[in-house]
């Protein structure tokens, strides 16, 4: 890789940590700093870039990824702030998703937290690399020492900080800057470089020398010439520490304090130093593929997130992923097929949208009025095929039916439709069995945030309540049946008589329909009439009440009138010849068994298999992962993880995660049937 694609002019950082880091506090100042704002906004005031629609104003906390470039000389930063409610991190999966860095804020007064680690393994698994900010070192009770340890424990040998603190709590002025060698303080509106204070000037030596020798390591010339006396200069240090920390074998921390920008400016400059650019995954044609970053190569865009605006519409973001957007573009969506114009492309700082005229590989840019454009998306020229890597979902943490009144169901599902457009935690499907929607939720905050925007911004109002369990009946054996129907109601009259013989096959299968008339007896015309009402037979439920699943149809004879017979007619009898086979052979009720891979620490490993056993669960395998996290393989039925994620996160410290998907179809206990 060149040094043009690893250090491209645009890059993307996500800011991620605990609620309460200050981070939303940091995106202003870094904004700041970046000349993006004349003054920072305040939080309790509702005035900063992100954290300020009704919902997060109401909950003190940021709820969505807010978005703003800033600009060091001629490069640029996009900078996606995310929230830390573990309700939320679906947000904080599509940044890391985009970003090349990840910006971990932990704030000095509260040190390593629980929801510290968990935003740290969500980097960690997305394979960005890190860089740590030890925030609010002007608070009371800051305590650096103990911070930096802890994060030692978390992170590991490879944790690097880049600078010491120049005073602590209420008296810290500014920082040493390792790398440089000299004092950074604030000074009014600036910051004033200076010699480090000659109380910190011995421990300052002893402490650069281990940095500088874990950094030149990273290049063979760069090592030879330290060993041989000679300093290495900064521009060498930050590019061999951009390449160790995109390998993951250094996690550079700095500090400071974002209410106060001290350490801000330097931590935005040591970002664009040290930021290399990360390859995209995808499948092309299929296959798997890595999408290079290139500058001059062909345009191509990906939309990773969609924002339902109240007065410009839907609007979907897109990293550049190669080539330069300039002016308005026409691009095929890969998915589609579709061409799509995209028209007044521009920044968006906050909820503000910036009109651009161009931009280069790596930037991220927001354009209106794509309807149907979605998140995982590529734009590029006719003749590619991309799409996104598929991957198992996540378990949601919590399950609920929604019901509203008749006036308002409709409403209720486009509402709730637009908001899973553009949230990534969000899923809403309609349930074939209650006939009602089911949204899955990443926890019970979340619940409530989505039901808040569904009346402030649909202005509709639903109840919720724990869903039906997902339940199927097949035939028990073989059985044949008759559908007759015979109406005379003058005039023209409904005729139609079917023959069937039905039989149970792998319930996982889609309906086998088989045409074995001979001779004419249904008419080829109505042949598919009969496929149609068995199927709606099938989806409005056997004699128990459930959808039908597993079975061969096989439609062996028939009888047809010249004048009364119609399509109608013989889908009335392929409907009640299938019931009647039903009725007359019986049938058995089956549950869903899902796939689920639990990841936890292996502490929690004995009350996670425990807890799945309780759900009825079958453990069919247990391993580690390359972090020496447990890995539990087990099936477990659909109906017992309505709230499984909730419960995983109390069991595992917020740490578990759970992926699921189908795998079978197997018979329900008697227990289930009488819940």
């Amino acid at each position: 890789m060149d040094a043009t694609s690893r250090h491209p002019k645009a890059r993307t950082v996500a800011l991620i940590g605990r609620t309460g880091s200050g981070k939303t506090t940091l995106l202003d100042a870094l904004c700041v700093a970046g000349g993006t704002l004349e003054r920072p906004g305040r939080v309790e005031e509702g005035t900063t870039l992100g954290g300020n629609d009704p919902e997060e104003r109401k909950h003190v906390a940021s709820l969505k990824i807010a978005l703003a470039p800033v600009w060091v000389g001629e490069d640029e930063l996009t900078l996606l702030d995310t929230p830390g409610l573990v309700d939320f991190h679906g947000e904080a999966e599509r940044a890391l998703d985009v970003a090349d860095v990840a910006l971990l804020v932990v704030a000095a007064d509260d040190g390593v937290t629980s929801d510290t680690v968990v935003t740290w393994e969500l980097a960690r698994a997305a394979g960005v690399p890190v860089v740590v900010f030890v925030n609010a070192m002007d608070a009371e009770r800051a305590d650096f020492e103990a911070t930096l340890s802890a994060l030692e424990a978390l992170v590991g040998p490879s944790l690097a900080p880049l600078e010491m603190p120049i005073g602590a709590g209420p008296d810290f002025t500014g920082v040493v800057d390792l790398l440089a060698d000299e004092a950074l303080v604030r000074a009014g509106d600036g910051v004033r470089h200076e010699p480090v204070p000659a109380d910190l000037a011995d421990l300052e030596q002893r402490v650069r020398a281990s940095l500088l020798e874990a950094i030149v390591v990273g290049d063979d010339q760069l090592t030879e010439r330290y060993l041989e006396g000679e300093q290495p200069t900064m521009d060498e240090l930050e590019a061999v520490l951009g390449h160790l920390m995109s390998e993951g074998r250094i996690v550079p921390l700095t500090i400071g304090s974002a209410t106060r920008g001290v350490g801000v400016d330097r931590l935005l400059t040591l970002l664009d130093e040290i930021a290399e650019s990360r390859p995209i995954p995808a499948l092309e044609r299929g296959e798997p593929v890595t999408l290079a970053r290139d500058p001059a190569g062909e345009l191509v865009l990906r939309a990773f997130k969609v924002i339902v605006d109240p007065y410009v519409g839907r609007i979907v973001v897109f990293e550049v992923v190669s080539g330069t957007l300039r002016g308005d573009v026409t691009l095929v969506n890969c998915r589609t097929r579709s061409e799509e114009r995209l028209h007044g492309a521009g920044h968006l700082v906050g909820a503000k949208l910036v009109p651009v005229e161009s931009a280069p590989t790596g930037d991220v840019i927001a354009v209106a009025k794509l309807a149907s454009v979605q998140v995982g998306d590529y734009l590029a020229a006719r003749g590619r095929e991309l799409a996104p890597r598929p991957s198992a979902p996540l378990a949601p943490a919590l399950t609920v039916a929604l019901s509203a009144s008749e006036a308002d169901v409709e409403k209720v599902a486009t509402g709730l439709h637009r908001l899973a457009e553009e949230d990534a935690s969000l899923r809403v499907r309609a349930d074939a069995l209650s006939r009602r929607l089911v949204a899955e939720c990443a926890g019970e905050l979340h619940l409530q945030v989505t039901l808040e925007r569904l009346a402030r911004r649909f202005n509709v109002t639903a109840s919720t309540e724990p869903p039906a369990a997902p339940l199927f009946e097949t035939i028990v054996g073989s059985a044949e049946a008759e559908g007759r129907l015979k109406k005379q109601t003058g005039g023209h009259g409904q005729f139609a008589v079917v023959n069937v013989r039905v039989e149970p096959i792998d319930p996982a299968s889609p309906l086998e329909f088989v045409d074995a008339v001979v001779g004419g007896a249904v008419p080829r015309q109505y042949i598919d009439a009969v496929r149609h009402g068995v199927e709606k037979a099938m989806a409005h439920g056997g004699p128990k009440g459930y959808p039908v699943v597993g079975l061969r149809v096989t439609l062996y004879d028939g009888r047809a009138h010249s004048v009364d017979s119609s399509e109608q007619a013989f889908e009335t009898a392929g409907s009640m010849a299938l019931r009647n086979a039903l009725d007359q052979r019986g049938t058995s009720v089956l549950e869903r068994i899902m796939a689920v891979e639990v990841t936890v620490p292996s502490a929690s490993l004995g009350e996670v298999m425990t807890d799945l056993s309780g759900r009825r669960g079958r453990v069919v395998g247990t391993d580690q992962d390359d972090e020496g996290r447990a890995v539990v393989r087990a099936q477990v039925p659909e109906g017992e993880l309505a709230r499984y994620g909730l419960e995983l996160r109390t069991l595992s410290g917020g740490r578990g995660r759970a992926r699921v998907e189908p795998s079978h179809l197997a018979p329900a206990p008697a227990s289930v049937l009488t819940r």
